[in-house]
């Protein structure tokens, strides 16, 4: 007589991270606020072993971090882990997106369609971060560099917490903000569609770059501008121009317009 297997038992630690990390990146837990295993292992409903395993997840993927004391703290991300963040993604998501487009194809295309229609429906900030965050990483796997992508898995989350956090700081604008995301992801896509290697790595570096400006004007005064490539048509320097290589100049807003202009002579030369 056979026997019913029974269900698999559930990862607990990996519950527990994926809730702690939802609820952090949505600013339920707030920037510095302490996490404490013992309150946090009643209200998930377990022991705290696995909300442990969990915490050391999270201060590996920068979202905690723990104190010569012994708490444990959500991180608070300053003007220059979010610069620090964005000169990482320019460097690897150029390239990201530089290798996608040797292998794009109209079904990757199809991807990023529903993708993007989802992101104009996205009911809340968590929600549209989210896709955005997807989009961005369905790019890297179309790469076929999986070395690069795992680098670009280290600071996903930092990156969708950084954002989510300047959204609720934009409060009303945060629409807008979402609106000139989408227009961006869309000049990446055609870039990409065209199968141009080069024009996809300068418009992903440019989509980068110009949202970061337009969400938190001068934050990013001290990036530099990573080339796409060597031969290739390079955007201007997006700090003194807002008018990137591939002709996307419409995208940028007027509020970004004046942040960029008088960013002259970055190195100081």
């Amino acid at each position: 007589m056979s026997r019913k297997s029974s269900p698999p038992r559930p990862n607990l630690a990996h519950e527990v991270l994926s809730r702690l990390r939802t609820e952090i990146i949505s600013g339920a837990f707030k920037p510095g606020e302490a996490l404490a295993e013992p309150g946090l292992a009643l209200r998930f409903g377990v022991s705290r072993g696995p909300v442990r395993e969990a915490m050391i997840e999270l201060e590996r993927a920068g979202l905690v971090q723990f104190e010569p004391t012994g708490r444990t703290r959500v991180r608070t991300m300053g003007e220059k882990d979010i610069a620090e963040i964005i000169e990482a993604r320019v460097a690897l998501e150029s390239m990201g997106a530089r290798l996608a487009a040797i292998r794009w194809s109209g079904e990757h295309s199809r991807w990023v369609e529903q993708n993007l229609a989802a992101q104009e429906q996205a009911a809340g900030i968590t929600d549209f971060r989210k896709l955005d965050a997807d989009m961005h990483e369905y790019i890297m796997q179309c790469g076929g560099n999986r070395r690069l992508e795992t680098l670009w898995q280290n600071i996903r989350w930092q990156f969708e917490m950084a954002l989510a956090s300047v959204d609720r700081l934009q409060g009303t604008q945060a629409a807008e903000l979402h609106q000139f995301a989408i227009k961006g992801h869309r000049k990446v896509l055609d870039a990409l569609a065209a199968r141009e290697p080069g024009a996809a790595a300068s418009m992903m570096s440019w989509h980068i770059t110009s949202t970061l400006e337009w969400t938190t004007p001068g934050t990013a005064d001290n990036l530099f501008q990573l080339p796409a490539s060597s031969g290739s048509p390079l955007p201007r320097d997006w700090r003194t121009s807002a008018e990137p290589a591939s002709g996307a100049a419409a995208l940028m807003t007027a509020g970004s317009r004046k942040v960029a202009r008088n960013q002259r002579n970055p190195r100081g030369e």
